[in-house]
């Protein structure tokens, strides 16, 4: 470092501007003017910010401040430069800077923010370039002073400016106002808690009119307020609490008015008890009274003193009248049945005392007791009724039964008249005569039935003795032997007393005529033994031979066909008849004989049928696989074992033809699977080139660019449509093998057809194409027109719908080529109708226009095309940094076409001379011809 600062000064020109050596000439070099002259060179932000830390001297800190600005404003990194322009570091001078060069809104609006300087406020909001700017800053102004200057100065300069600042003046002097009509209510109010008439409307009013004003934001005047209401309200407080004393007493002697009245009744039950607490309740009360100053409520006292003290008068002469109540109720509940000395002295009582209730409890004693002896006279009548009617019953049933001559019954009846006399009472003499006259006849009758009984027992006997002369059925002499002894039997019944000698002659008779009958059936009995023996010999030998058949070998065929033929002599054979009841017990013990060996032919029939069934399990199993090559051999098989088990050991019928059906079905099911599996399979190869015919035919329609109805289809459809038919033909060619050869060429030319007519498609949409992106490029350019004019959209009939609406009228770009154009088209329309964005976005433009220039010369170079002189200069150097580029082995394979190059341009906002123009036109004549061309 050179010792003269004159050698210096001339050093930092030489240096760069964000060289480290001018850094260290800012930051410690020790002549004043040397640091100015490194600020005013550097750009580097980060120096320059540490020098205005550091920096004590005015001149040069001034000197860091004016290179400061420039840099925030154009700093690419707009984090860096809003957390720059927000530390305590940054001035608002520098802010300010900032503000009035920047090109950025948001960083002018960032700067704006953090700027505390009103009179820099002022001056941005009356000199900022932009709009937006000047009213951001007069947003920032908030005393009345700076808003007075603001609004006389920008009243002819921006009108929106001094419209804010009017805005808060006025804003300014409502809340001031405001606040003395708050003052003025919180005095009143304070006034009033001391006030000693009523305040209630007063505080009403206050109430509304401090409602009516928004002072939320005046904490001040909200606390007095609060506490010059708390005030009054602890005055409603006191006056309320005492009110409520006043009608809490009132209340309490209405109350105990109310309960006096009520206990005090000559109806009410009040005690001894009761009455003190009365006294004690109204020693209270007369407290209460003497302390508000009641007279009032002191006389109703006195009264009701006088009241409760004939009360208690009342209440012992109430107590003697209960006593006798209760002494009423007590030989009531009791056996007592004599009630007069009760009445006599209830009627002695004054009548004052004799309450109704008490009255009525009293009554309903005497009542009782005098019911309990009226009750017992009447049982003893109904008593001595209920005999009489029971002895009037007894006396019809008797007559009854001597009409009918059941002279047992009559003398029952008879006999049970007799006890109940006594109880009756007084017969009527009807009845008495009644009586009478039935014993009479009774006894008559009596005697008469015992001479019936004897001449009948002598005429059994003559019967007996006639019987034993008589030729007879065995059986029917026995029935005729027992009806005889079932007649004397019945007159025993009827009358027991019969003669010794009577009897045995009727038992001898009987004897003598049931023996042929005896000897019949002594006969008839030892037929049946000898039956019976012989049955229990062929039941011993059958069981014998059962067992022997048991033994292996079982000749199953000759074991069913033995027990049909033994069964068939048991009941059907010479071996004779026996009774009922021997025969069950004889073909009980034959079938336990024979039972093992039915019981193996069951179990041998049941392990058959189980083989059969296993058997058609088999075939039946067969038939999902009856498309296998050993299937037939198989079925066979199991029919051969099916005919060897119905030999081995045929079942019943029925089960027989049963299974046989089952295996049937199973066997034909088999033999039906295998014919539908080669019917099948036929079938299945036709409808595979039936199939591959129809992707054919289907390719071949596509061809033609349209489907089967005859409607055209884009080139998406058409090659969805080819994909899916050629995934269907390599699906279904595969499955139908070498068969489908012959479809391949039919296949193969209709797949060349569609390339073909979509390669002649994709030409001629080429041109179309570029002639859609020049036709909506120049729609983009005519509003951009319109932004740089100032002129408004629907002055010029360009609104935004109708620019929609042309814009809609022209074909679709590629997806991404419409998207990048919309928002171009957006923005101009966005300009056009939101006046604050006119600047932003014709600065858009006019920093656009450089690179604009740029990419036509780039397109003409790259399509062959001539330049204008005045861009050959441009046109060189692009070319020789084409060429150093190639040189160094750039690669070129990312770089991007002419007709990308072609789209960004379009993208650019942009407004073209009438050269430009040509040339735009010549660029989309020439790639559009390029394109076709491929």
């Amino acid at each position: 470092m050179h010792g003269e600062p004159v050698q210096r000064l001339l050093g930092v020109e030489q240096l760069a501007p964000d060289s480290a050596e001018l850094a260290q000439l800012l930051t410690a070099d020790p002549a004043s003017e040397v640091r100015v002259a490194a600020a005013q060179r550097c750009t580097d932000i980060a120096t320059l910010l540490a020098a205005l830390r550091t920096e004590s001297d005015p001149a040069v800190k001034l000197a860091v401040a004016s290179a400061l600005g420039p840099a925030l404003a154009t700093m690419p990194d707009g984090a860096c430069a809003q957390a720059i322009l927000e530390s305590d570091d940054c001035t608002d001078a520098l802010r300010a800077d900032v503000v009035r060069r920047a090109r950025d809104s948001e960083r002018r609006r960032k700067a704006i923010q953090h700027i505390g300087d009103e009179v820099l406020l002022v001056e941005l909001a009356l000199g900022a370039e932009h709009a937006e700017t000047r009213m951001a800053a007069a947003e920032r102004v908030r005393s009345k002073t700076g808003l007075e200057r603001l609004a006389d100065a920008a009243k002819d300069k921006d009108r929106g400016v001094a419209r804010l600042a009017r805005q808060r003046i006025e804003s300014i002097n409502s809340r001031r106002r405001r606040q003395a009509e708050a003052e003025a209510i919180i005095t009143q109010l304070e006034t009033l808690e001391t006030d000693p008439g009523p305040i209630l409307t007063g505080v009403v009013e206050l109430d509304r009119r401090w409602a009516a004003l928004d002072m939320s934001g005046d904490p001040e005047l909200l606390e007095g307020f609060r506490i010059a209401r708390a005030k009054v309200q602890a005055r409603f407080d006191r006056e309320q609490q005492t009110q409520r004393a006043r009608l809490h007493f009132e209340r309490r002697m209405r109350e105990w008015s109310g309960t006096l009245g009520s206990a005090l009744t000559l109806e009410a039950s009040a005690d001894a008890e009761a009455l003190a607490r009365m006294h004690t309740e109204l020693a209270a009360l007369r407290a209460l009274a003497q302390e508000h100053g009641a007279a009032a409520a002191l006389a109703q006292l006195d009264e009701a003193e006088r009241f409760i003290r004939k009360r208690e008068e009342e209440q012992q002469a109430h107590e003697i009248a209960r006593s006798l109540v209760l002494e009423a109720e007590q030989l009531a509940a009791g056996e007592h049945r004599d009630s007069a000395q009760l009445v006599v002295r209830w009627q002695a009582l004054n009548r004052a005392v004799r309450t109704p209730d008490l009255t009525r409890r009293f009554e309903s004693a005497v009542l009782a007791i005098e019911k309990r002896r009226l009750d017992d006279v009447e049982a003893a009548k109904q008593e001595a009724i209920a005999k009489r009617h029971r002895l009037h019953a007894l006396l019809h049933d008797a007559e009854q039964a001597l009409a009918a001559g059941q002279l047992q019954a009559a003398r029952a009846a008879a006999d049970g008249i007799r006890p109940l006399r006594s109880g009756a009472g007084n017969l009527p003499r009807p009845t008495a005569q009644r009586i009478s006259r039935l014993l009479q006849q009774l006894a008559e009758l009596e005697r008469w039935e015992s001479f019936g009984q004897h001449n009948a027992r002598i005429q059994l006997c003559e019967r007996a003795q006639a019987l034993s002369t008589q030729k007879t059925d065995p059986a029917q002499l026995a029935r005729e032997v027992q009806a005889l002894r079932k007649e004397w039997k019945a007159l025993d019944e009827q009358h027991a007393g019969v003669p010794k000698a009577l009897w045995e002659r009727f038992d001898a008779a009987c004897e003598k005529a049931y023996a042929p009958a005896a000897k019949h059936f002594a006969e008839l009995a030892a037929r049946n033994k000898e039956t019976r023996r012989r049955r229990e010999e062929f039941s011993a030998a059958a069981a014998e031979h059962a067992s022997a058949l048991l033994n292996d070998p079982r000749d199953w065929r000759e074991i069913e066909r033995w027990l049909r033929d033994t069964d068939r002599k048991w009941r059907e054979g010479d071996l004779g008849s026996v009774n009922p009841g021997a025969w069950k017990t004889l073909d009980a013990k034959h079938k336990a004989a024979l039972a093992p060996l039915r019981e193996a032919l069951v179990a041998a029939r049941d392990q058959a049928r189980a083989n059969r069934q296993a058997l058609i399990e088999e075939a039946m199993a067969l038939a999902p696989k009856a498309t296998g090559s050993d299937a037939l051999s198989q079925i066979k098989a199991i029919q051969a074992r099916w005919q060897e088990q119905a030999k081995a050991l045929p079942l019943r019928r029925s089960d027989e033809t049963a299974l046989w059906e089952q295996f049937r079905v199973a066997c034909n099911a088999v033999f039906s699977a295998r014919h539908a599996k080669r019917k099948e399979a036929e079938g299945r190869r036709q409808d595979l080139r039936r199939s591959l015919e129809s992707v054919c035919a289907q390719l071949e329609t596509l061809a033609m660019g349209s489907d089967s109805a005859g409607v055209e289809m884009d080139d998406q459809t058409i090659r969805r449509e080819q994909r899916e038919q050629q995934g269907q033909w390599a699906t279904q060619s595969a499955a139908m093998g070498p068969a489908a050869r012959e479809l391949e060429s039919r296949f193969k030319r209709a797949n060349a057809a569609i390339d073909a007519m979509l390669s002649a498609r994709a030409k001629s949409r080429g041109a179309a194409v570029w002639k859609t992106l020049a036709a909506k490029e120049r729609l983009c350019e005519a509003l951009d027109v319109l932004v740089q004019s100032g002129a408004e959209a629907s002055g010029y009939g360009t609104s935004p719908a109708a620019v929609r609406d042309q814009w809609t009228a022209l074909p679709s770009l590629p997806e991404t080529w419409e998207k990048k154009m919309l928002v171009r088209r957006d923005a101009a329309l966005s300009a056009l109708t939101d006046s604050a964005s006119v600047g932003e976005y014709s600065s858009k433009v006019n920093q656009g226009a450089e690179s604009r220039m740029r990419y036509l010369v780039e397109l003409e170079l790259s399509l062959g095309l001539d330049s204008p002189a005045e861009f050959q200069e441009q046109r060189l150097a692009l070319q020789v940094k084409q060429l150093k580029a190639r040189f160094k082995g750039a690669a070129s394979a990312g770089a991007p076409g002419p007709g990308e190059r072609l789209l960004t341009w379009c993208t650019h906002p942009g407004v073209c001379s009438v050269q430009d123009r040509e040339r735009v036109d010549r660029i989309f004549a020439e790639i559009a011809k390029t394109r076709a061309g491929s």
